[in-house]
């Protein structure tokens, strides 16, 4: 009785409009299967090389920055449910047309745009959690959201590894159907916030406009973040196509793999935040996560085994739940309030940075030192990322908790 309501506590005290955001998180997630299974699609079904896959990766993460961009400004000035809106209803619609494209040009420039347009809902979506949610309880509404994040991720992959069996067009109809269904939810359900209240007054950003690289403490910050990232986002990259080509796994079976990683956060992560929130400072929770996904990263290099691939899963799981719920707590409260927008588009940015350089360097290493080569360096990188966190904490004192 007593773990239970630890457990539920966690969840209490949520207002309505956090639970219908994390249903459109929800269900707009749980569609998001054509970027796991990108670079299967280009290198199998398109005959693509690796090197060329690589290349279109890295324009959806090009894409993904000027998105984000995009939207922390529009999320400012025309404010964030337009811009959610306008994200969800673009991607769904371009997801559509990227189906029927066929050489190599035309989808990586449709990539690029899918990318573009749906990476405008992300500042957007974290301005929007910063306006429902009460004093103190941002924290929460940022676990509750990737709760609803990671329950869609559980799904989406499984689901698209039996769709990609059938036709890999599949993937890209159900991304988009998910997408509209999700902008429809957003329309339906969520009170739209008054137009004062969901942009910042052009008068009230310029006093006190402070730009987010030329903050000290924030753009150590991002560079710590952008590491992370790029070592982070060689799950969704290069593990599908190492579990493929090493291990030689089905479509389901990747799926299943990666639904440990999806589902276990999904039940966990709001629970552990609960608990360490208010207890362990900030920086101190991250760098635990980057030394568990270095461990994640350097336990597949020496055994090869299936067992050892689970817990590899559960490391990088652990590494989650440790580092990104305080990354985006700590870079909202380092944001000024009237700027909010402008400040989470670069928190953005540094993800979708790392997006894009993941896939390029990350099949530049496989096709030069193998997958073993490639999990060494990115293990070096986070080692770098560890020491950017540990010397932001002994430089700047203001923010520890979050």
């Amino acid at each position: 009785m007593h773990v239970w309501h630890s457990f539920t506590a966690a969840y209490r005290g949520m207002s309505r409009n956090l639970w219908l955001l994390a249903l459109v998180m929800l269900v707009n997630r749980s569609g998001a299967m054509v970027l796991l299974y990108m670079s299967i699609y280009l290198t199998r079904a398109k005959q693509f090389s690796i090197q060329e896959a690589g290349y279109v990766m890295t324009l959806y993460g090009l894409g993904s920055i000027t998105g984000a961009y995009v939207g922390g400004k529009l999320s400012d000035q025309i404010g964030f449910y337009k811009v959610m809106l306008l994200g969800l209803v673009g991607t769904g619609s371009l997801l559509f047309l990227l189906a029927e494209f066929h050489s190599f040009w035309t989808i990586a420039v449709c990539t690029f745009f899918v990318s573009a347009v749906g990476d405008m809902f992300r500042p957007a979506n974290a301005a929007s959690l910063s306006f429902y949610s009460e004093s103190g309880s941002y924290a929460q509404a940022v676990s509750l959201n990737r709760l609803a994040m990671n329950l869609g991720y559980s799904v989406g992959p499984m689901l698209g590894g039996f769709l990609a069996g059938f036709n890999f067009k599949y993937l890209f109809w159900a991304d988009g159907l998910s997408s509209m269904l999700a902008a429809f939810c957003l329309w339906r359900f969520l009170p739209k916030p008054p137009p004062s209240a969901s942009k910042t007054p052009a008068a009230v950003a310029s006093a006190t406009r402070v730009y987010p690289l030329l903050n000290p403490q924030y753009a150590l910050f991002l560079l710590g973040l952008t590491l992370y990232a790029l070592c982070f986002f060689q799950l969704i990259t290069a593990w599908p196509l190492f579990y493929k080509n090493q291990y030689g796994f089905s479509e389901p079976q990747i799926g299943s793999m990666m639904m440990i990683n999806g589902l276990s956060v999904a039940i966990l992560e709001m629970s552990f935040v609960h608990r360490v929130q208010h207890k362990w400072p900030a920086l101190r929770l991250i760098r635990w996560g980057i030394v568990l996904l270095m461990g994640a990263f350097l336990l597949l290099i020496p055994v090869h085994s299936v067992a050892i691939l689970i817990v590899s899963m559960c490391l990088l799981t652990a590494s989650e739940m440790f580092s990104m719920p305080f990354m985006n707590t700590y870079a909202m409260h380092l944001a000024p309030p009237a700027n909010t927008g402008i400040y989470m588009s670069f928190y953005t940015m540094s993800w979708s940075t790392a997006m894009m350089l993941a896939p390029l360097l990350g099949s530049q290493a496989i096709a030069r030192w193998g997958y073993s080569g490639l999990w060494f360096s990115v293990s070096m990188a986070l080692l770098g990322a560890f020491i950017v966190f540990f010397y932001i904490e002994r430089k700047f004192k203001g923010v520890q908790h979050v």
